[in-house]
């Protein structure tokens, strides 16, 4: 973790990348409603026409939030004290797909994260007035979907899941099984969730796309930052049909090779969390009847997955902003496992609780080789397997 924050540290961002992650906050509603535009209108209001110092002071208290959020979850995995719990503790804080990740991405939709962190927390240690929670994360998932319409594709997905697998508990009961009312509350906890997001999307597509001449007005009200070459302005006009046209025009060699690197990247977190892990997930909805509810939400996160791969060509950050959120919910199966469910049934045994962990060999080795995985913008911008293969 030490050397993951260094590297991002120390990185030297391309200035396209440094223009593009400041322009994220000057987007405003000073001309009208418009997508992307919460979080600057909120700086607006605060500063007027922000400073570099504010933009960026801003940036860094985002990436501060999301490493906290990292760092806690790692923390309570940490406390269960089981080999599983352990492993998934390292893994989370080892993988590029977190804390590397929001040091060089900087952008505001990175709240979405802390959000889903605090979603698990709560779904954790709370069993009283839970719909009234989750009713306050469906408004703060909506204005975050005003903040970044990625969300919807990826946090809310799989927020869904976690709360789904929180509802159902560790034996997997069916909804609409043994418990009796399940398949209502289930329902209910996730139409709270789910509901406030959508009506924010449906708003966007609806009034959020902007005239050139609005563009033009708000690239006026910060011309002092002297822009060069494309910003977030550049793109705020687009249509998801104008998005999906840019990235089929994107060279196919470009495609694949960013598409192997995500693919490797992600194979390992996958790898490791089958050998080493053991979160069961998956198991929730294997058992007596849940497989339909775990397809439904399997092909939800697929489908929204590959839409947001189909409108946005920067692919190794969606594959780091997935594979984040599905490491977050891994992680909270794991917990899930060792507390009292959301129906107040007592921790199973834990016989595999000791004083000691015992883990791979292999474990420790391949964590080092995630965490000098050189900085994702990197990545992303040299489009070259070499940096990830020697790190070089």
């Amino acid at each position: 973790m030490v050397l993951q924050v260094l590297q991002g540290l120390f990185d030297r961002l391309p200035a396209g990348n440094v223009q593009f992650t400041e322009s994220y906050y000057l987007v405003t509603y000073h001309h009208g409603f418009v997508r992307r535009g919460l979080l600057g209108e909120g700086l607006r209001l605060a500063f007027g026409v922000p400073t570099r110092g504010e933009v960026d002071g801003t940036a860094d208290v985002v990436v501060a939030l999301a490493i906290v959020a990292v760092l806690v979850t790692a923390e309570l995995l940490i406390r269960q004290g089981t080999p599983g719990s352990y492993a998934m503790a390292v893994l989370v804080v080892a993988t590029p797909f977190t804390i590397d990740f929001v040091i060089v991405d900087r952008r505001p939709d990175l709240l979405a994260l802390v959000a889903l962190v605090a979603l698990g927390i709560v779904l954790l240690k709370v069993s009283r007035s839970l719909m009234a929670w989750l009713a306050m994360f469906g408004l703060g998932f909506a204005a975050l979907v005003l903040v970044h319409e990625d969300v919807i594709l990826v946090q809310v997905p799989w927020s869904l899941v976690l709360v789904t697998v929180a509802t159902l508990g560790r034996d997997g009961v069916a909804a609409g099984g043994a418990r009796p009312g399940l398949a209502r509350t289930l329902a209910t906890r996730l139409g709270v969730l789910v509901g406030p997001p959508l009506i924010a999307t449906a708003a966007l597509l609806a009034y959020g796309l902007p005239s050139t001449s609005r563009v033009g007005a708000l690239e006026s009200d910060v011309a002092r930052y002297h822009f060069v070459g494309n910003t977030v302005f550049t793109y705020l006009p687009d249509s998801i049909g104008t998005a999906v046209s840019q990235v089929s025009a994107i060279p196919n060699s470009a495609k694949a090779i960013t598409l192997v690197l995500g693919l490797v990247l992600f194979a390992l977190q996958v790898a490791w969390s089958i050998w080493w892990v053991r979160p069961r997930l998956w198991t929730t909805f294997a058992r007596r009847g849940n497989r339909a509810l775990g397809t439904g939400l399997a092909a939800l996160i697929v489908a929204t997955t590959a839409l947001l791969f189909a409108t946005g060509f920067d692919w190794v950050r969606w594959f780091a902003d997935c594979g984040a959120s599905w490491l977050i919910v891994l992680a909270f199966a794991v917990l899930f496992d060792g507390s009292v469910s959301a129906h107040g049934d007592p921790p199973l045994p834990t016989p595999e609780r000791t004083g000691g962990v015992h883990l791979s060999p292999w474990l420790p080795a391949l964590a080092v080789y995630l965490a000098v995985v050189p900085p994702l913008d990197v990545l992303f911008v040299t489009g070259q397997l070499r940096h990830f293969l020697l790190g070089v």
